[in-house]
C-alpha cells in the first residue's frame, strides 16, 4: 500500500490567489471544500460517498490522486476538517453576525467617543438607550427609504450612490448565462 501524504491547507494571498486543499501535487479550492462539508453535515456511508463525489466531479485529478493513495471519501472529509483554518476576525473569514456588527458600531464609537474602551461604549449605551436617539434614528432611516429606497435585497439605501455601469452590466450578462 502506499504512502498516503496528508492533506495540507494553503492560504490564499488574495483575489488572484485563492485559498486551496493540496494532496500531492493535485489541489482542490478551499472555497469548494467548504460548500462540501456544508453539504455532508451529519451524512455518514453512502450519502456521503455520494456527496463527495458529486462534489467533486470538476475536480478530477484530485480524486485520481486520492484513488493512487487509496484514500476514501470520509478519510478525506475528516482530514479537510483537521487541516482547516480557525476562524479569524482580523482577516474577515468566518466571523458571525453578532462579530460583524461589533465591529462596524466600533468603528462608529471610536469615532465619536473618547476614554477606555469600556466607558466609550458605556456612553455610546446610554446615548443610544434614549428615546430621542430612538426618534431621531426612526426619522433618518424613514428619510432614507422615502429618498433612496430598498436594495433588491431588502436593505434602506443610505445614499443615492449607484454602481458602476459596467460592472452592473457585466452582473446582469452572466446572470443570464447562468439561467441558460
Amino acid at each position: 500500500m502506499p504512502k498516503i501524504p496528508e492533506i495540507t491547507y494553503h492560504a490564499g494571498a488574495g483575489k488572484h490567489a485563492k485559498a486551496f486543499y493540496q494532496l500531492g501535487k493535485s489541489t482542490i479550492p478551499a472555497s469548494m471544500v467548504t460548500r462540501m462539508l456544508a453539504n455532508l453535515s451529519g451524512k455518514t456511508g453512502a450519502a456521503l460517498d455520494r456527496i463527495f463525489y458529486q462534489s467533486l466531479t470538476k475536480h478530477e485529478s484530485f480524486l485520481e490522486t486520492m484513488e493512487a493513495f487509496e484514500l476514501l471519501p470520509d478519510e478525506a472529509v475528516s482530514a479537510f476538517i483537521a487541516v482547516r483554518p480557525a476562524k479569524k476576525i482580523s482577516s474577515g473569514l468566518r466571523v458571525s453576525k453578532v462579530e460583524k456588527t461589533a465591529e462596524i458600531f466600533a468603528k462608529g464609537i471610536c469615532k465619536r467617543f473618547k476614554g477606555t474602551p469600556e466607558e466609550m461604549v458605556s456612553a455610546f449605551l446610554d446615548a443610544v438607550n434614549k428615546s430621542e436617539f430612538k426618534a431621531e434614528a426612526v426619522d433618518i432611516i424613514s428619510g432614507y427609504l422615502e429618498s433612496y429606497g430598498k436594495s433588491p435585497t431588502g436593505f434602506v439605501k443610505a445614499s443615492n450612490r449607484k454602481a458602476n455601469p459596467a460592472a452592473q452590466a457585466a452582473l446582469e450578462k452572466y446572470r443570464a448565462e447562468k439561467k441558460q
